[in-house]
């Protein structure tokens, strides 16, 4: 296990291109990493890297409400804008919330929805961006994954492990929307695009990349995750082979391990 004191979440709100975004700050230490998170999203998310990431070493700033996502309640987060485009939009408020806070350097992860945005910033930062960690996310949506997706559409199918502490945060109704709002977004870009998200966006992306993917992952197969070591130069995979979509839930100290010792290689 990864030894480190632990550490107060600091929860903050700041200007970022005339809107008002919630970020959450972790330790204190000189590597900074820009976490974004996805939709619907808790803190505890990300228990593996804030209980075991030496704060020391880093500081974690969670990006959570650019229109609607909140990690904690700051709050009811506004109604989330699934507009064309929106997670070009994320990124780019990830990357200018990095600039507000002055930061210069950092690396960038994210899980899922939030790999796909942090994978589009790390493209459009490149200069800035030394690392890149990405894991159960995809490049593009298929039929089969959006069908997947309609499974678990009605959140009262969700574990309460999953729903409960969300409707601490987040009302019943709020969630509902949210959720299905996402859903149908991503039928869209299936129609309109394809399926595509940011295909085009690998091939930009120059800096070290750890892609971690379960190899029984339901919500997004692991053929996705195959898909992006193959397109992003300096990109290395690792594969859970019991691993699903949570896998950083389920094995969190082997995770923090891997993606700590990703981060602090010299490459």
């Amino acid at each position: 296990m990864l030894q480190r004191e632990k550490l107060v979440m600091n929860s903050k709100k700041i200007n970022v291109k005339g809107s008002e975004i919630s970020y959450i700050q972790v330790g204190n230490g000189p590597h900074k990493l820009l976490i974004f998170s996805g939709v619907l999203g808790l803190i505890s998310d990300f228990a593996s890297l804030t209980n075991n990431l030496d704060g020391e070493k880093y500081t974690i700033i969670y990006m959570c409400d650019r229109t609607g996502n909140s990690l904690v309640c700051l709050n009811r987060p506004p109604n989330r804008d699934f507009s064309p485009g929106f997670f070009y939009l994320d990124a780019d408020y990830g990357i200018a919330l990095m600039e507000t806070l002055g930061i210069d350097r950092y690396s960038m992860l994210g899980w899922c929805y939030g790999g796909r945005a942090a994978m589009i910033a790390a493209s459009r930062a490149a200069g800035r961006v030394d690392k890149l960690v990405v894991w159960g996310s995809s490049a593009y949506f298929t039929a089969k994954v959006l069908e997947g997706y309609e499974k678990i559409r009605e959140i009262h199918s969700w574990s309460e492990a999953t729903r409960l502490p969300r409707l601490e945060i987040y009302c019943e109704e709020y969630m509902s929307n949210t959720w299905s709002g996402m859903i149908d977004a991503y039928w869209k870009i299936l129609k309109d695009d394809d399926g595509d998200v940011c295909r085009d966006v690998l091939a930009k992306i120059n800096t070290p990349t750890l892609i971690l993917h379960g190899a029984k992952d339901v919500i997004v197969p692991v053929e996705h995750g195959v898909y992006l070591h193959e397109n992003i130069n300096q990109s290395t995979l690792e594969i859970f082979p019991e691993g699903g979509h949570i896998m950083h839930l389920k094995y969190p100290e082997k995770f923090a391990s891997i993606v700590d010792n990703f981060l602090s290689s010299m490459q």
